[in-house]
């Protein structure tokens, strides 16, 4: 089943609890504290990977969690980290962070290269064992942090096929004919409209391949067939814009004519139209007109056609017949030329473009710091957000009379807790750092 849209629900591993141990050896009298860390958790990744061209192995599964990190030991043994969960989409999936009510979506990564990654989840941090906290002042700590639970995301899959050509056409043009004589595709091909209902991707060889050449090594191209685009298509008629976006990606198209059609010049200019209502980008496009079904008209009606196409100055390639294959062979040679020459081009841009936004440093913008954060006061209570604070305290063991005494020192020493104290209305009131109600600990 193809599937190019699904949402996820992902959640890094949480980190391992610490460790309160005592060193217990014969003839080693106080030999003091020995609790290993927790290992990290592991961290959901998506994955660019060819063999997949579809989101269907999300159909069932939506939610997914990495490996949560080992706990710490005594004898100053560290918890194993988790295993980082590898999930696999195909090259062209976007990834956007969840809709908001009433913002657009955020483009958290665009996966269009094999084996590109991104990480959507991180793990959590392993919890210390008591063995950290040692110092001159505290040689006996009776405490250990707890594991830093895993981030949680919701993030939205959206696939556009990453193709060299894109076919495209109304209903019933060949289109699909087309792309099983050149590839080894095997798309449903049957007399009546909108037989291909989802794209279909083949891999076109032309030639022999030289010993030790790869396939993919300048003597082959991705040509993907779009079903059928009818007029309206831009608003949702006929299969509507579902399969429109998978051909923004491919670097050039091949509009398919029918030369048994009445009117193929405006069959071109309802299309091209349609084209131009759904995305600008299809229109900075190269685009190849391809005459098909020339088996079913006279030699000289076929010329005709061929003339009208150049006389109105339309980049026309070739006549063809995808049933008898003839023109099959030239079309696949030329089209590879067009291919190669825009890689070549692409290279060249990639190589000598410089980068229009340059990336801005903000070296006195420190998140992670303890002191970093941000008090709001409303009726419900005093609410207290900072990245490293929050990390902090769901780390913070308060079932532990040592651990209670050293969240209040660290709060007194970011004078966070002078700050509680003068905005709090009364002892009820309650105070929040992150998702944590912390007031009984103060």
């Amino acid at each position: 089943m193809f599937l190019d849209e699904v949402t996820l629900s992902v959640k890094g591993g949480d980190g391992g609890n610490g460790c309160v141990s005592w060193r217990r050896e014969k003839y080693i009298p106080k030999g003091g504290p020995d609790g290993g860390d927790g290992g990290d958790g592991g961290d959901v990744i998506l994955q660019a990977n060819a063999h997949t061209d579809t989101l269907s192995n999300f159909l069932s599964k939506k939610r997914f969690e990495a490996e949560r990190g080992a706990h710490g030991m005594g004898k100053n043994k560290h918890g194993k980290r988790g295993e980082d969960l590898v999930l696999f989409v195909p090259p062209g999936t976007l990834i956007y962070s969840m809709r908001a009510p009433g913002q657009e979506p955020q483009l958290l990564a665009d996966l269009h290269t094999q084996n590109m990654q991104v990480c959507v989840a991180q793990g959590g941090r392993g919890g210390f064992g008591n063995a950290h906290f040692t110092s001159s002042t505290r040689q006996r700590p009776d405490f250990a942090e707890l594991g830093e639970p895993g981030e949680e995301n919701e993030i939205d899959l959206q696939l556009k096929l990453v193709a060299d050509v894109g076919i495209i056409g109304y209903p019933n043009v060949g289109k699909s004919t087309l792309i099983s004589c050149i590839s080894a595709a095997k798309p449903k091909i049957a007399d009546y409209p909108f037989t291909t209902l989802v794209p279909n991707l083949g891999v076109v060889v032309v030639g022999e391949r030289p010993a030790g050449r790869s396939l993919g090594e300048g003597r082959s191209y991705v040509a993907c067939d779009i079903p059928g685009l009818i007029e309206g298509a831009s608003e949702g008629k006929g299969l509507g814009d579902l399969f429109l976006k998978h051909i923004e990606r491919c670097s050039i198209l091949v509009h398919v004519l029918d030369a048994s059609h009445e009117d193929i010049l405006q069959d071109y200019r309802i299309l091209r139209k349609e084209l131009e209502q759904y995305s600008e980008i299809l229109l900075k496009k190269p685009e190849y007109i391809v005459l098909n079904k020339i088996d079913l008209v006279r030699v000289t009606q076929r010329t005709e056609l061929e003339k009208q196409i150049q006389k109105a100055q339309l980049p026309f390639l070739r006549s063809i017949s995808a049933a008898t294959q003839e023109g099959i062979g030239e079309l696949k040679k030329e089209l590879l030329s067009l291919i190669l020459k825009h890689r070549e081009q692409n290279m060249s841009q990639e190589k000598y473009t410089v980068p229009s936004t340059p990336i801005v440093l903000h070296p006195h913008h420190q998140p992670h710091r303890m002191n970093a954060y941000e008090i709001r006061q409303t009726p419900a209570g005093v609410f207290i957000t900072g990245e490293r604070l929050e990390q902090f305290t769901a780390m913070t063991n308060f079932g532990s009379k040592g651990g209670v005494q050293r969240f209040r020192d660290v709060l007194t020493r970011v004078r966070l807790l002078q700050h509680i104290e003068k905005i709090r209305t009364d002892d009820a009131t309650p105070v929040y750092i992150g998702k944590i109600r912390i007031d009984e600990y103060l």
